[in-house]
């Protein structure tokens, strides 16, 4: 029987932020999205929803990462100490609010107003005596502030409970890292203690797998801005790939600027999909869901869920898209007919497919191919070098690996088995991931993540397959990084 030990209804934001940073003041790019976000707290508590969640940059817009330190610097706020809200006069608007306070003060009205648990990502400024050693944050740089990417929370009465400082910045100058990891966990009314992480975060050990493995938190929250990445990395299959291998519960929230390759926003359990959406055409949206929590038993039984897909384009014009360099993987054409088996190893991991495929005999199918890799990676405009593992099977036009992946494989024949496997390293993170020729996520059920007695992970179709892109375990070696934090 299954059962849900607590419940919560969930929601989370795919924004599009409004705003210009090179042609409006601070105060009218925040006050617009500001603006923006009090109606979608109001929509969201009027859905029943007990917390919800905006992406990374969404009061600022991404263009801000664009800026140096001291041009960047008036669109930063400051924050009051945790435990803090605004009195009721600035919320009746009846009292001046300074401009390097307003998100906070806003916020904190928000979610008062609505009785509602908010948390938004936001450029924080804590200044500083230049080049003196403060108690908490480290040496003073010589502009005189510590620059922070930060998720802020607030509870239903409007009150500061949690900050958390991003770890792993992505090509962001404007901001730096803390000197020591925020770890970074608040409670709610509703039972569930949630850990915070933000966009780059999930590719690296801290801060959320310190909390999942140190703390025993299974509830995330994920503000982002991801870029798409093909074969491996759309920010859906990320998603769904993390809370799937932990059994956990993740919040996430995406930026939305399909130009950019940034869509795809989501409710994830050991499941899967809860509820996501990933659809250039979307614009800024609520995905919200009833979400059960089962902080005891992170792999255990799991409830039914119903996936709600939200998409009505495929390769939609405009929508970037990164592509991942292939030509340095060991690779093999996989051949349609009866039963096969291959097995291909780079490095030292080796990877074994046993699989069918089938094609129609009057019609010419994109063909497969399976990849195998293991080694360094490098990510974020060369600043991190991280160590990966993968297995993973892919929909290409021809023999050529470039041709893998892209928006020409329509043509796919049917894999009508696949049983895919590695001799990953216990010490490694292995994350199944998976994407449709339309890039949306296979349906629930499509592939089962089998855990073996001598430490390999596998891969099992539950049924045919006729629209995968892509299918992978995509494996990390956190303790293998080269990333200097």
């Amino acid at each position: 029987m299954c059962t849900t030990a607590r419940s919560y209804k969930a929601a989370v934001i795919e924004y599009s932020p409004t705003g210009s940073v090179f042609s409006q003041t601070p105060t009218e790019v925040l006050g617009q999205n500001l603006n923006n976000y009090n109606q979608l707290i109001a929509e969201a508590a009027s859905l029943g929803a007990d917390i919800i969640v905006f992406p990374e940059y969404g009061l600022t817009t991404l263009s801000l990462s664009s800026l140096s330190r001291l041009a960047a610097r008036p669109f930063l706020q400051q924050f009051p100490s945790i435990n803090t809200s605004v009195p009721q006069l600035s919320c009746d608007g009846n009292k001046t609010v300074p401009d390097n306070e307003i998100v906070f003060t806003g916020l904190s009205c928000y979610a008062r107003r609505n009785a509602i648990y908010v948390v938004a990502n936001v450029g924080e400024i804590v200044m500083c005596p230049s080049g003196q050693n403060t108690t908490e944050n480290g040496v003073c740089p010589e502009d005189g502030a510590f620059q922070y990417s930060s998720n802020v929370v607030f509870d239903r009465n409007g009150v500061l409970i949690a900050r958390y400082r991003k770890t792993h910045l992505f090509l962001e100058p404007l901001f730096q890292s803390p000197i020591i990891t925020d770890l970074t966990v608040f409670p709610t009314d509703f039972g569930v203690n949630f850990g915070l992480m933000t966009c780059f975060d999930i590719m690296f050990y801290e801060p959320a797998l310190s909390l999942y493995y140190q703390q025993g938190i299974r509830n995330f929250i994920f503000p982002t801005a991801w870029v798409d990445e093909l074969p491996f990395l759309t920010a859906i299959q990320k998603q769904e790939a993390w809370a799937r291998f932990l059994g956990a519960t993740l919040l996430a929230s995406n930026y939305h600027l399909p130009a950019n390759g940034q869509i795809g926003s989501g409710i994830y359990d050991a499941a899967g999909a809860i509820s996501y959406i990933s659809s250039p055409d979307s614009g800024t949206r609520i995905i919200a869901a009833q979400v059960g929590n089962k902080e005891d038993s992170p792999r255990g039984e799991v409830c039914p869920k119903e996936i709600l897909q939200n998409s009505t384009a495929r390769w939609m014009e405009p929508h970037g898209m990164l592509y991942e360099d292939l030509t340095n993987y060991s690779s093999m054409e996989l051949t349609a007919g009866v039963a096969q088996t291959a097995f291909l190893c780079h490095d030292d991991l080796c990877c074994q497919l046993n699989y069918s495929i089938s094609c129609p005999s009057n019609e010419i199918c994109d063909q497969y191919r399976l990849f195998t890799y293991s080694g360094f990676r490098t990510l974020g405009g060369g600043v991190y070098t991280v160590n990966i593992q993968l297995c993973g099977v892919v929909a290409c036009t021809d023999q050529n690996v470039k041709s893998c992946a892209k928006p020409d494989v329509i043509n796919l024949a049917q894999i009508d088995a696949l049983d895919l496997s590695g001799n990953f390293s216990s010490a490694r993170q292995v994350y199944p991931t998976s994407i449709t020729k339309d890039l949306q996520l296979l349906p629930a059920g499509s592939l089962d993540l089998n855990f073996y007695g001598d430490g390999a992970i596998g891969l099992i179709t539950s049924l045919p397959l006729s629209e995968a892109l892509a299918i992978g375990l995509y494996g990390r070696a956190y303790s293998k990084d080269i990333d200097g934090k």
